[in-house]
C-alpha cells in the first residue's frame, strides 16, 4: 500500500472512539482490505475474511493470541504493528529494508516486504501500512494493520526491467522529454562509459545541433515525442552523436507506455547508416535478425520466402517450412488497398526502402493491422536488386487506440450516440441522397419534459442514467439507416431519412411519445419523464442542416407552449414567434443592469369592509422597443434561462421597499405579496436572502406574504415543507397561488405551512354563468376554512362576482373591480388623499378604494 489509506481502512480513526474498539472491529470485519487489530497488549481482537483469504489463517485460530506472526513468516518475527504496540519503531529497519512514516497520520508506518505465507506455501510481496488508535488522552487503545498483495505487479515489473535490460537493441525511457533510463546496448552504441553520463539528457543533447533537414535537433525531437504521443507510435529517421563526436544515423521508434501509473516514450533505435549498401545491410540484419522483437522475412529478387525469424513465426503462426519458397502474398488481407504494394513497389525502386501500414493475415485466418518496412538489398556492381529484407510489427493495440479517439471524436461521450458535429456530417449527407432520390428526410427535435427536476432531485448520477435510457429508447424505435445523436443536456435529435411523406415522421414522432413517456427505474425509484418534440422536413422546411435543425427547434418549443408531451410541426408561423424568442431571450440578459423593470402593485381588498389590507407586487418590463411587457411574454424564458433568480431578488428587495416607504408617508395595514419561482424555492439561500431584506427594510411578522404556485410545491413536497417552515419562522405569510390548476396531493397541501389560498382567477370569471366553476369555487372556500386558511379570490371584476364570494366567506378579494396594476406613485396619491377621513369616522386599519 501506499502511505495514505485506501478507502476503507481505519487510518487516523478519530480519538474520539475512546476505550471502546467495538466499532473498529465493527468495521474492520466488513473492509474488503485485508486488515487485523492489536490491542494495547499485542492480543490480535480482529481477524477479517479478508486476511483469512490472504494468509490460509481461521480467525479462530489467532484471535485472542499474540501469534499472528504465524500467518506471514516461518519464524517468530515482529509485525508492523507489533512495533507500534512495543513502541519499537527504532527496530524497524531490522526488520523492513523498505519502509516510511505514513504521511498525514500520527505514528502510522507504511513498509513493504515479502511473505512466506506459510500456511499458503507461497511467498508474496505485501504493502502493508498499521496505525495507531489512541484514546482522548493520547493513550495507545490498539493498532491496525492492513495488507495489499502486491506480487503480480512486482513480478511484472521485473520481468519488464530483464526484458529491458537484455534487449540487443538501444532501448531508452523518455519522461517529461528526457532520458530516464537506457540498456546496455544504447551505452554501448553512443560508447560512452556508463549509462549514467546520459541520463537526464534530452534527446537533442546527444545530435548534432541540426538534422539533416535543416530544422534544429531540440524542435524536431520535441515535435517527434509529441506526435508518438498523440498517435500512440512514431518511427522516423535521425542522426546521432556519439562520444567520440562521430555521427550516424538511426531509426527511431516512439512508442507511447504506461509505466507505474505515468504515461512514458520507449524509445528504440536501429542504426541504418549503411543501408544503402547491400552487403552491409545484410550483415545489419543478420546480427539482429533472430533476436529481434519485430518480426522479419528475407525474399529473393524473384520475392520468393528465404527465410525469417522466430518473432516472424510469434506474430504469424507461420514456420519457415510453411512459407518458404512462397510469395509474400500469402499474409496478405485483402483489407489492403492495392495502391497500397503500388506505392511500396515504386519507393523501393526508387529508393530502395519503404515504411508504412498495412493489413495482414495469420495462419488461423486473422487480420491485424502491422507497420512495415522493406529495404532492398542491391548488389554492388548492378545496382540490382538481390534480397528484399522486411519487418513489421503487430500495431492492433495503437489502431484500437485511434478508433477509440475517432469514436469519442464523432460520439457523445455519456450516451454513445452520435455527437452534433456527426449529426451535422450525416444530416447533409441524408439530405444529397433525399435530393437525388426525390424523397423527404425528417429532423426531429427532442426535448426531456422537467430533466432538470429530476436531475436535482435525485443528483447528476440520476439525470445520467435517464439520458443514457432514453438514447436506447431513440435507437429502438428507429430504423438502422436513420441518425440518433444529442446535442447536450437534455436535447436529443433523429434524423429519418428516405421518407415518403409527413405521415411517416408522424408515426415516428407518436411511437417516440409512448416510448419515452414510459416510466424510468432511477437510483431506485420510478420516475416519469415525457418528451417535447419538434418536426421539420425536407424540402418543405429547409434544404440544408442548420435550417431544418433550426426550424425543428423552434417547433419544439411550440411543443412546450402546448403543454409539453406532444409532437409539433414546424411552419413559418412557428418560427417568427421563435425569432421573436431569440431576441427578448438576448434582451433579458441586460434587461437588469439596464434597470428597465418595474413593479405594479394591485391591491388586495377585505371582503367585508372593502379596505386595502395588501397589494401584490407584479412585474413589468419597460423594453426600449416593444414598450411595456407582460410577465408572461418573459418569465417563462427567464424561467428556461437561468435569470428568473436574479429578476426574483431585484423583486423582493424593490417591493420591501417600496412597503417600507409607503410606511414612513403614513400609509399603515398593507401587507406586500410577491410570487415566488420555483427555482427561488429550491434555491439553498433563500430564507436567508429573505431574513437579510427583511432586516433591511424594518419588517416584521406578517408584513411580507410569499405566494408559489401549486406546481412549484408539488415538484419536491419534503423540499419544499422544509424551506417554507423555515420562512414561516421569519413571520413570512405563506400562500398558495393559483389553487386548482395545478397537480397537488390534498394530503401534502395540509403538510405545507401555509396560511393562505388563492383562488384561481380562471374559476372566478365563470362563476355567474357557470355552475360548475361557481360549485368549485364555493367547495374551494369551505375546504380552505376547514383547514384554517384564509382564502383570496383573483379575477374578481363584477359587482356579482363579488356578492357571490361574500356569501361564500372569501377573505380577500381582488380584481379589476378593486383595482388594476399601477405604478406606487398612483396609488401613493390615491392613499394619501385618504389619510384624513371625517371627523365622525372611525380610524380604519387601512386605505379605502375608491
Amino acid at each position: 500500500m501506499s502511505g495514505v489509506a485506501p478507502p476503507g481502512t481505519l487510518q487516523g480513526i478519530d480519538a474520539s472512539v475512546g476505550h471502546d474498539l467495538r466499532f473498529t472491529l465493527d468495521v474492520v470485519n466488513q473492509l474488503v482490505v485485508p486488515t487485523f487489530v492489536l490491542d494495547a497488549t499485542g492480543r490480535v481482537v480482529a481477524w477479517n475474511a479478508a486476511c483469512e483469504r490472504l494468509t490460509g489463517m481461521p480467525a479462530g485460530s489467532v484471535l485472542g493470541t499474540r501469534e499472528h506472526w504465524r500467518a506471514f513468516y516461518g519464524i517468530e518475527r515482529p509485525c508492523l504493528a507489533d512495533l507500534i504496540v512495543n513502541d519499537r519503531l527504532d527496530e524497524i529497519g531490522d526488520h523492513y529494508p523498505v519502509w516510511h512514516r505514513s504521511e498525514g497520520v500520527d505514528c502510522g508506518v507504511h513498509a513493504e516486504n515479502w511473505c512466506v505465507m506459510p500456511l499458503l506455501g507461497s511467498r508474496l510481496f505485501v504493502e502493508i501500512d498499521a496505525s495507531p488508535i489512541l484514546d482522548a488522552d493520547g493513550r495507545l487503545v490498539a493498532v491496525v494493520e492492513t495488507l495489499r498483495d502486491m506480487t503480480q505487479r512486482v513480478t511484472a515489473e521485473n520481468r519488464l526491467r530483464a526484458m529491458f535490460d537484455r534487449s540487443p537493441d538501444p532501448v531508452w525511457i523518455i519522461e517529461g522529454g528526457r532520458f530516464v533510463e537506457c540498456n546496455d546496448a544504447a551505452v554501448k552504441l553512443l560508447r560512452y562509459e556508463n549509462k549514467q553520463e546520459l541520463l537526464d539528457t534530452h534527446p537533442s543533447q546527444l545530435s548534432p545541433p541540426v538534422q539533416p533537414d535543416g530544422e534544429d535537433s531540440y524542435t524536431k525531437a520535441e515535435r517527434m515525442m509529441q506526435l508518438a504521443m498523440e498517435a500512440g507510435m512514431h518511427r522516423f529517421e535521425w542522426v546521432h552523436t556519439r562520444a567520440d563526436a562521430t555521427t550516424f544515423t538511426a531509426e527511431v521508434t516512439l512508442s507511447l507506455i504506461e509505466l507505474v501509473g505515468r504515461q512514458a516514450i520507449y524509445c528504440a533505435w536501429r542504426d541504418i547508416s549503411d543501408r544503402k549498401n547491400a552487403e552491409e545491410a545484410v550483415r545489419l540484419y543478420a546480427r539482429a535478425f533472430e533476436n529481434s522483437g519485430e518480426a522479419i522475412l528475407v525474399t529473393d529478387r524473384h520475392k520468393r520466402i528465404v527465410t525469417l525469424n522466430r518473432a516472424f513465426t510469434r506474430l504469424t503462426g507461420y514456420t519457415l517450412a510453411e512459407v518458404q519458397g512462397e510469395y509474400p502474398t500469402i499474409l496478405t488481407s485483402p483489407r489492403t488497398l492495392p495502391a497500397t504494394f503500388q506505392a511500396m513497389w515504386a519507393s523501393l525502386k526508387a529508393s530502395g526502402y519503404w515504411q508504412g501500414e498495412l493489413w495482414d493475415r495469420r495462419r488461423d485466418g486473422s487480420d491485424y493491422p502491422c507497420w512495415g518496412a522493406v529495404s532492398a538489398i542491391c548488389n554492388e556492381g548492378s545496382g540490382e536488386p538481390t534480397y528484399y529484407v522486411a519487418s513489421f510489427s503487430d500495431v492492433s493495440e495503437r489502431k484500437a487506440a485511434e478508433a477509440r479517439i475517432d469514436h469519442l471524436a464523432h460520439h457523445d461521450n455519456l450516451t454513445g450516440l452520435y455527437n452534433r458535429y456527426s449529426l451535422e456530417s450525416r444530416l447533409a449527407q441524408s439530405l444529397l441522397e433525399a435530393k437525388r432520390e426525390r424523397r423527404s428526410v425528417a429532423v426531429i427535435f427532442i426535448d426531456l419534459d422537467r430533466f432538470k427536476v429530476i436531475n436535482d432531485t435525485l443528483g447528476h448520477h440520476a439525470g445520467d442514467q435517464l439520458l443514457c435510457d432514453v438514447g436506447r429508447r431513440l435507437v429502438k424505435c428507429v430504423r438502422e439507416s436513420d441518425v440518433v445523436a444529442r446535442l447536450g443536456g437534455d436535447e436529443f435529435i433523429v434524423v429519418l431519412t428516405r421518407l415518403a411523406g409527413e405521415k411517416d415522421a408522424a408515426l415516428v414522432a407518436a411511437n417516440l411519445l409512448r416510448t419515452l413517456g414510459s416510466p424510468y427505474e432511477l437510483a431506485g425509484k420510478v420516475v416519469h419523464s415525457t418528451p417535447s418534440i419538434g418536426i421539420s422536413l425536407y424540402p418543405h422546411d429547409g434544404a440544408d442542416p442548420e435550417t431544418l435543425l433550426k426550424h425543428a427547434d423552434a417547433a419544439m418549443y411550440h411543443a412546450k407552449e402546448r403543454g409539453r408531451n406532444n409532437f409539433q410541426f414546424s411552419n413559418a408561423a412557428m418560427m417568427a414567434v421563435a425569432s421573436e424568442r431569440m431576441e427578448l431571450e438576448s434582451d433579458l440578459r441586460g434587461a437588469l443592469i439596464a434597470r428597465q423593470y418595474e413593479l405594479h402593485y394591485q391591491p388586495q381588498v377585505c371582503a367585508v369592509t372593502e379596505r386595502v389590507v395588501g397589494v401584490e407586487a407584479l412585474i413589468r418590463w419597460r423594453h426600449p422597443r416593444r414598450g411595456l411587457l407582460f410577465p408572461v411574454s418573459f418569465i417563462p424564458i427567464a424561467e428556461e434561462t437561468g435569470a428568473i433568480e436574479a429578476i426574483g431578488h431585484w423583486v423582493m428587495d424593490e417591493a420591501c421597499r417600496q412597503l417600507a416607504e409607503w410606511r414612513t408617508h403614513g400609509i399603515d395595514g398593507l401587507r406586500m405579496a410577491i410570487n415566488l419561482s420555483s427555482r427561488q424555492l429550491r434555491s439553498p439561500d433563500l430564507v436567508d436572502r429573505v431574513r437579510a431584506t427583511l432586516r433591511q427594510y424594518g419588517l416584521g411578522d406578517g408584513d411580507l406574504e410569499l405566494e408559489i404556485t401549486e406546481s412549484a410545491a408539488m415538484a419536491d413536497p419534503a423540499r419544499a415543507i422544509d424551506q417554507l417552515k423555515a420562512l414561516r419562522e421569519l413571520g413570512v405569510s405563506l400562500a398558495i397561488d393559483d389553487f386548482g390548476t395545478g397537480y397537488s396531493s390534498l394530503a401534502y397541501l395540509k403538510l405545507l405551512p401555509i396560511q393562505i389560498l388563492k383562488l384561481d382567477r380562471g374559476f372566478v370569471r365563470d362563476l355567474e354563468t357557470d355552475e360548475n366553476d361557481a360549485a368549485i369555487s364555493a367547495a374551494t372556500v369551505a375546504l380552505a376554512h376547514s383547514l384554517g386558511l384564509k382564502v383570496v379570490a383573483e379575477g374578481v371584476e363584477t359587482e356579482g362576482q363579488s356578492r357571490f364570494l361574500r356569501a361564500h366567506k372569501c377573505d380577500v378579494l381582488q380584481g379589476y373591480r378593486y383595482g388594476r396594476p399601477a405604478p406606487a406613485s398612483d396609488w401613493s396619491e390615491c392613499w394619501k388623499a385618504e389619510r384624513e377621513p371625517p371627523e365622525s369616522a372611525d380610524p380604519a386599519p387601512g386605505p379605502m378604494i375608491r
